[in-house]
């Protein structure tokens, strides 16, 4: 302990920075030196109640000492998760002594009351704030309000907005905070309806993005939706298809995971889709998705560079002549992932005399006559596989074995090698439950610990 009060104050409160705020807040009784060097440290990370007493007025009394103390001492990062009720107004004053100290990365995850009522944005957040790298607001309500000028965010990288609206009406506010942010990277968009009150921009243009989400409740709306994002590397877009995309530049886009629904005679998706020429990964989240494929499918370009495509499918809804829609017209398809249940039907597809498809995954596989029909189809169609990997469920050894014998026994090329994984970690007896089935537990199996690293 003489060895560390040996250390200047600048160098300890060095080393608390690296410990919970829980954890550097408990030295203070160590003696009066102490007391408060914890609140010097340029981290503050609070989390819910494992944090000083929880969310109610322990941590705000905790956090408005903390800022006293500290006075006017730089605070690097502020974060702070709270699924407590807290004041909308304490907060909003927190906000502006963090921004006014010159806060690098914010990171609010809070509910603001005890009826869940909005938390104002203060307007500094968004004006000549030259700090700020990366800003994430999620799970509360935020409200906000943009001035007509001086919106500047010169050194943000990261934007995460959750449940937030702008209730500006004169101009697109998307806009204004993209061209606002010349160095950002990475944006992130989470609400339910719009995110700005009434006619509701959704112009997404930026030279610097290169990772875009978007996850927004569909909403009967269909204004239009533009992408000019062509140093875009990563896509994830959920949504209703707007009645036109008027400009989609997504020539550098490596990956995109796409969950939209559609509506027919309204919803054009035909220059996503074609703007999508150039990527190497494609996940169709939803049934939905693969049906809007299959509906404009006269649209769908070539697809050079598609390395590894997943597809989701459920036992209710999906019809398998959309399967083949995709797998045709990508040259070079290595990696095929069927995410769901499989199921016969009437519709068998041709995939091309050359389909390329070396690796062919199957995430849940329950050993039912029309999931192995479907699996044989799958095999004989698929002439070029090399690995086939069924992760099953079984509800005992002796089914385990049952499919596992069945599914060595399919027909296949002389170099494919199946490898099958029992796994307690599948929806597939919930698929089969909605469809009148018995539903058994799964088998806990030590082989397949963790599925998802299996994807």
């Amino acid at each position: 302990m003489d060895r560390i009060n040996g250390l200047s104050d600048e160098i300890i409160c060095h080393i608390l920075s690296f410990l919970p705020t829980k954890e550097s807040a408990l030295t203070c009784v160590l003696s009066k030196r102490w007391r408060n060097l914890f609140a010097l440290t340029p981290n503050l990370c609070l989390v819910d109640d494992l944090e000083v007493g929880g969310c109610g007025p322990n941590l705000v009394d905790f956090v408005d000492r903390v800022l006293v103390v500290s006075s006017n001492f730089p605070i690097r990062e502020f974060s702070i998760k709270c699924r407590k009720s807290i004041d909308s107004g304490q907060f909003t004053c927190w906000m502006i002594d963090l921004l006014n100290r010159g806060v690098v990365n914010l990171d609010i995850d809070v509910i603001a009351g005890p009826h869940k009522e909005a938390i104002l944005l203060p307007i500094e957040m968004f004006t000549c704030n030259n700090t700020m790298v990366e800003l994430k607001l999620a799970t509360g309500r935020f409200e906000a309000m943009l001035p007509d000028e001086d919106v500047s965010l010169p050194s943000l990288k990261t934007l995460f907005l959750e449940r937030i609206c702008f209730y500006n009406t004169d101009f697109c506010v998307l806009g204004k905070l993209l061209s606002a942010s010349p160095l950002l990277e990475e944006l992130t968009i989470r609400c339910v309806g719009s995110w700005q009150y009434g006619s509701c921009c959704r112009n997404v243009s930026s030279s610097t993005l290169k990772k875009l989400t978007i996850v927004c409740t569909p909403q009967l709306d269909f204004w239009d939706m533009v992408f000019d994002t062509p140093n875009l590397a990563y896509l994830e877009y959920t949504g209703l298809v707007p009645r036109e995309y008027p400009t989609v530049n997504l020539e550098s886009l490596v990956e995109a995971k796409l969950d939209l629904s559609f509506c027919l005679g309204i919803s054009n998706p035909t220059n996503l889709i074609k703007g999508l020429t150039n990527v190497e990964v494609l996940e169709l989240s939803s049934v939905k998705t693969s049906e809007m494929f299959y509906y404009f499918r006269e649209a769908i370009p070539v697809f050079g560079n598609l390395f590894r495509l997943s597809i989701t499918t459920d036992l209710e809804f999906y019809n398998w002549k959309y399967f083949p829609i995709l797998i045709m017209i990508s040259p070079n398809l290595h990696t095929l992932v069927i995410k769901g249940p499989l199921h016969a039907d009437e519709c068998e597809g041709e995939y091309g005399l050359s389909c390329p498809v070396k690796v062919l995954k199957i995430t849940e596989y329950g050993g039912k006559s029309g999931e192995l029909k479907r699996m044989k189809h799958l095999l004989e169609k698929l002439a070029c596989l090399e690995l086939v990997k069924v992760r099953a469920c079984a509800i005992n050894d002796k089914e385990k074995s049952r499919i596992t014998k069945d599914l060595l026994m399919v027909p296949r090329s002389f170099n494919c090698n199946i490898q099958v994984k029992f796994s307690e970690k599948t929806n597939y007896y919930k698929h089969y439950k909605q469809k009148g089935g018995y539903c058994y537990p799964a088998m806990i199996i030590q082989d397949d610990p963790s599925p998802d690293s299996w994807h």
